[in-house]
């Protein structure tokens, strides 16, 4: 993890005053930095210089405490760390000696300074980085970090100098502030938790006004069994995302204070489920309450997240040695059974610290969740009574679809406009971006009181955006507008990094779309998906050159730029619910063949096939065609995926679902049988040319198959109109429908 110090690393220097030391880089051009190596105020100016720079640039106050020994200066973006993302912000949560961390900061300590090779009679401030552990109890008291060095130390006290300011960093998670050195022992430095800071009057909002985000702890030596915050970006996926916090939780106020009620009980252990259709806001709802859990006054402090998916390890024993209370939830939880029993049953094992409470997240109760209840309670976890419904409804507390709207545009074009100012648009971002968009897809909202809450946020998001992009108003569809937005934001990062002019917009959508099924652990596994989808995209142009290494390394780092990972695998992926829309979208111009050629080609891993096979199943609820597909792959070789597909059918879909899934899967073996002797689809390679060719292009008018929304043509209508009206909206006796 020194690495990301070092590239965090800045030069603070006050010539007029005599100060000199270190600095981290928050985000381009903002930097935290100690108070007394800064020393800000009357003529003196302040100026600070980032590793890859030659000379220091003037920097200018925007918040600072004497008291806590601390300020944060602003500096030119493009000069001073130009293109490094937002910082993370952490704390020490567990005190766990089997799986201790190392923590490390990055400075210019005078012991480093060195003369230059070129001017023997000058001397440079050499880099240094100071690796060791902190053991959270010591210092608790006097509410600093006490970080035991690893390694050479100076054998005089006064060469640490120049080393203050310097950003201490976990798990490549910020967590202090270097302070001070403990003179009465030589191996130990004092570091100010960004607790402090984050308590702090102001600093919080000048963090937003400058990265447009805010900054939210999380806990850092838990990171590699925790899924992190998705980083500010100006895409649909981001804004969408329940973590960003874009907008706020309305209505469920009685649910969440359940909750908050349950998390508070006396049990040492306890677990929960919480159960809803998708886009009613399950994951918003425990982040809020994880919010007011973390910012209780006079409470003591929660801590906690969503456990990961992949996990970088899977030593889950440190979670029971919490100093702080944890709320841990597990989303898609009926998919990953085995890994709660894993966690499960290391907590109960052993059991130290503060309270665990785990929330399990689920469309539905289905069998999955009694019989997780049997094989807990058999193990003596928890009283587990407790389950918690989250309906379509719940959102409109207090609340009518109007408000929901209203507010959510608000909401969309302030975290815009942050995000812009931060500098995380370029200039083909436009500046039009205002709450009081025209309604072209808001229209009527009044009508939508059943669907679920991400109902109206889509369409509060589309109007923004299709003002702001007239050229995206002339879509007929709300999740149109924001598919387009997503594409231009990753052929943004795209054009970043290829050569000029060799951004192909149908490849890339394709290797989206690979990427969201496959998924990739490894960089191995991230170019095998990429091969995949390539292939996949030129079936039917004949004999296609293979991509070479370069050329699968250059779109794999487009792909895990666009959607990096949050949960320690290789890449993450567009997200719901633009993914269901996506998929759909690409398997439609594909001629209903993306899936199952995907499926089959040789490249992918097992665990690919099952996860390409667990998205399809779990899309096809609401999407049931997209399943087609699928079950021709598994018809056509059942050697391979069948096993897979019954272990999806087992252990990730309700009754009703898996009934459904069983009976596509029977009707296509039986069509497989009756014509045996069917061209099989290629699985790798450039495809015969037999296969259906692509078209090469988006069809006008394709249809997304959206259950969140109606269809297009239940939209009254023309191409270029500037009003959008529901001419025909579900009846109310018809079930919620969800993505």
């Amino acid at each position: 993890m020194a690495g990301r110090s070092v590239l965090r690393t800045v030069e603070v220097s006050n010539q007029h005053k005599g100060t000199y030391g270190t600095g981290c880089l928050i985000a381009p051009g903002l930097v935290l930095t100690a108070h007394h190596v800064a020393l800000p105020g009357g003529d003196s100016v302040v100026t600070v210089r980032d590793t890859a720079s030659a000379g220091f640039t003037e920097a200018a106050v925007v918040w600072e405490s004497p008291e806590l020994d601390a300020v944060l200066l602003k500096a030119d973006r493009s000069l001073v760390g130009a293109g490094m993302s937002v910082v993370r912000w952490g704390e020490l949560v567990c005190d766990y000696p089997d799986h201790r961390p190392v923590c490390s900061m990055t400075g210019f300590p005078k012991a480093m300074r060195r003369q230059a090779l070129a001017s023997p009679e000058q001397y440079v401030d050499d880099l240094k980085t100071v690796e060791g552990t902190i053991a959270p109890p010591t210092g608790s008291r006097s509410r600093l970090y006490a970080l035991e060095v690893d390694g050479a130390v100076p054998a005089d006290v006064r060469n640490w100098q120049g080393l203050s300011g310097a950003g201490v960093f976990c798990n490549g998670i910020l967590i202090g502030l270097a302070r001070l050195v403990d003179r009465q022992w030589d191996r130990i430095l004092m570091v100010l938790p960004l607790s402090h800071l984050l308590a702090a009057d102001g600093f919080t909002r000048a963090v937003v006004a400058h990265t447009g985000m805010s900054p939210r702890l999380q806990p850092a030596d838990l990171r590699p069994l925790m899924d992190h915050l998705p980083d500010p970006r100006l895409s649909s996926t981001y804004l969408l995302d329940p973590r960003s916090q874009v907008t706020e939780l309305t209505g469920v106020s009685e649910l969440v204070h359940r909750i908050e009620q349950w998390c508070k009980g006396t049990d040492r252990l306890d677990v929960a489920a919480v159960t809803g259709l998708g886009g009613t806001g399950k994951s918003r709802l425990v982040t809020e309450v994880l919010h007011r859990l973390t910012t209780s006054p006079g409470e003591r402090p929660w801590s906690g997240g969503f456990l990961a998916d992949n996990p970088s390890h899977t030593d889950y024993r440190m979670l029971a040695t919490a100093n702080y209370p944890l709320l841990l939830a597990v989303d898609l939880a009926e998919t990953r059974l085995p890994q709660i029993r894993d966690f499960m049953a290391a907590l109960a094992g052993s059991h130290d610290g503060a309270a665990v409470r785990v929330l399990l997240l689920a469309r539905g109760h289905g069998t999955w969740w009694l019989s997780l209840r049997r094989h807990l309670q058999t193990r003596n976890i928890g009283p587990l009574g407790h389950t918690f419904t989250l309906t379509p409804d719940d959102a409109l507390d207090g609340h009518s679809p109007e408000d929901i709207y209203v507010e959510a545009k608000v909401a969309f074009a302030r975290r815009i406009r942050l995000l812009q100012q931060a500098g995380h648009g370029d200039d083909t971002w436009p500046d039009r971006i205002v709450a009081d968009a025209p309604r072209l897809y808001g229209a009527g909202i009044e009508h939508a009181a059943h669907q679920p809450v991400i109902y109206h946020h889509i369409a509060a998001l589309a109007d923004v955006l299709s003002h702001a992009n007239p050229e995206f108003a002339l879509n007929d569809h709300p999740m149109e507008v924001l598919l387009r937005n997503e594409v231009e934001y990753v052929r943004r990062v795209a054009e970043a990094r290829l050569p000029q002019g060799t951004v192909d917009d149908e490849l890339l959508r394709t290797l989206i779309t690979a990427q969201l099924l496959a998924g990739a652990r490894t960089v191995q596994d991230g170019r095998a998906a990429v091969r995949a989808g390539f292939d996949v995209h030129h079936r039917g142009y004949g004999t296609t050159a293979p991509p070479d290494a370069r050329q699968l390394a250059a779109l794999d780092d487009v792909l895990t730029t666009a959607y990096p990972a949050t949960d320690g695998a290789h890449w993450g992926a567009v997200g719901e619910p633009l993914a269901a829309a996506w998929l759909a979208e690409v398997e439609d111009e594909s001629g209903e063949e993306f899936i199952e050629t995907f499926l089959q080609h040789d490249s992918l891993a097992t665990e690919q096939r099952h996860q390409t096979l667990s998205t399809v199943a779990r899309t096809a609820q609401d999407q049931p065609g997209l399943a087609a597909g699928a079950h021709r792959a598994v018809a056509a070789n059942p050697e391979r995926l069948l096993p897979l597909a019954a272990q999806t059918v087992t252990t990730e879909l309700g009754i009703d679902h898996a009934r459904q899934w069983l009976t596509g899967l029977e009707h296509a073996v039986a069509d497989r049988a009756t014509h045996p002797d069917a061209t099989p689809t290629p699985t790798s390679g450039p495809a015969a040319s037999s296969a259906k060719p692509r078209s090469g292009q988006r069809p006008t008018g394709t249809t997304l198959r959206t259950s969140a929304f109606p269809s297009p043509r239940r939209w009254s209508t023309t191409r270029n109109s500037r009003t959008r009206r529901p001419a025909q909206m579900p009846p109310p006796s018809t079930p919620p429908l969800s993505w």
